[in-house]
């Protein structure tokens, strides 16, 4: 199916809460893994997904008040958040815009809240067709999408490390405002380790 027939509006995905649209997502997950042709699979997914960092909290994450999110269970809710990194079949200035809006604002938590849902492996997979997607926003909003990307407890460490130096060469190709967020980004990360807290 090529991009242009792939449906765009998405009115009709509405949930009356966050345990109808957890169901529903994990159904079409699971369909995704027996069928051949996964396009209607992605593209309910996809919908079905949250626009927001606050929506992925309310569906994947743990809050004191109303404790554990739909799927906040692992491996469940992890693997319905590797699957939406996965989509290949929605055309890509729709999809990285959702993307990136479900990482602004992001930051770390010890549950399927981090590491910006794995938009770094697209960010060094399709950088060409990202960057224009992610330079349309704010200083503000690019710079929250890459300190989620190495946000942690101790991000001082060799897997962050390796992670920038690989980013910083691919968007230093790419757009060097990107890369100047990116290092100012990684930077202030750093500091927590050192004890200045974010």
């Amino acid at each position: 199916m090529t991009d242009a027939k792939v449906k765009v509006d998405c009115s009709d995905y509405q949930f009356k809460d966050e345990n109808e649209r957890a169901d529903t997502l994990k159904k079409y997950v699971a369909l995704a893994l027996t069928v051949d042709d996964k396009t209607y699979c992605d593209r309910v997914i996809f919908y079905s997904f949250p626009n927001s960092y606050e929506g992925m909290l309310k569906l994947f994450g743990f809050d004191k008040v109303t404790k554990a999110a739909p799927l906040y269970t692992w491996p469940i809710g992890q693997n319905v958040i590797k699957y939406f990194g996965s989509i290949q079949s929605i055309p890509k200035d729709v999809y990285y815009e959702k993307y990136i809006n479900i990482c602004v604002g992001g930051c770390w938590e010890a549950d399927n809240i981090q590491q910006a849902f794995g938009l770094y492996n697209r960010l060094i997979d399709d950088t060409k067709s990202v960057c224009p997607i992610l330079s349309k926003r704010t200083d503000v909003e690019i710079f929250s999408v890459f300190r989620f990307i190495f946000d942690g407890p101790h991000p001082k460490n060799k897997e962050n490390a390796l992670k920038y130096e690989d980013l910083a060469a691919k968007l230093m190709e790419c757009d060097s405002r990107l890369s100047d967020l990116l290092k100012k980004a990684y930077e202030e990360v750093l500091l927590q380790d050192d004890g200045h807290g974010k």
